[in-house]
Formats: structure tokens, sequence, C-alpha cells
């Protein structure tokens, strides 16, 4: 089975990059382009993987992270990589406080993104097993 990536980001630029990208290594991929969507649609896809910015209009990536994580019993936890231009250390350390699996900074290599995708997806895939 496909594994399934919601990405949450609100630059269309590098939402459809990441879009086209991660397709064509086979996943199926669904965009959000704020934190309330993409709310929305962790409960009604369930990903295994989640992808967010943090600044987003509506519900930031740590609010995102947080209701999915603490909050929202109704949606299993996927594994999930917060992609975003907030690198000051405790801007990191808040992610991996919020229950985030990788903390990667923008600009961003595209082949580094996927290759961290499918190192996550195959930890969550071998504890499944």
């Amino acid at each position: 089975m496909t594994a399934r990536i919601l990405i949450a980001e609100d630059d269309p630029n590098i939402l459809n990059l990441l879009y086209v990208f991660l397709s064509q290594q086979g996943y199926t991929v669904e965009k959000a382009t704020d934190g309330r969507e993409a709310l929305r649609l962790a409960a009604a896809i369930t990903p295994d993987l989640l992808i967010t910015d943090v600044m987003m209009p509506h519900m930031n990536g740590y609010q995102l992270v947080n209701a999915i994580v603490y909050e929202r019993v109704d949606i299993p936890t996927p594994k999930i990589i917060m992609l975003t231009s907030r690198t000051d250390p405790s801007d990191v350390q808040r992610g991996l406080d919020v229950g985030v699996d990788m903390y990667i900074p923008k600009p961003f290599d595209i082949a580094e993104v996927t290759a961290r995708v499918a190192e996550l997806l195959s930890e969550g895939k071998a504890k499944k097993d």
C-alpha cells in the first residue's frame, strides 16, 4: 500500500515543488494551505506522514502538530517533518517538544527532504510490522 503524505504549506511554490517530487516517488500526496485545513484533512485521510511549515494562516505548525499529537485522539499520529525558515535553536526545540520527528530548515534540498521522508516512512512501517 502506498504511503499517504499530507503537506501543510502556505507558500504555493514550495507546496507544489514538494507535491510534484513526492508524487513522483509514488506517494499519495494531499495538500493544505493552512493549519486548519491540514487538521481537517488529517482527520479525513489519516496520513502516514505530515510535512508542515510553522508560519501559516489560521493555525501555525506548532498548533497543528499539538492538536494532532495531543488533542485529537481520533487522528492516528503520523510521522512529522517540520520544514520551516524558523531555525533558532528555541524554535527547533519547540518543534521537537510538540512531537515533531524531524526539523528541516528552509531553504532545503529536495533530494534531502525525499530521503528523510523515505527514512521516516520506513521507520513507521517497521514499527507496524
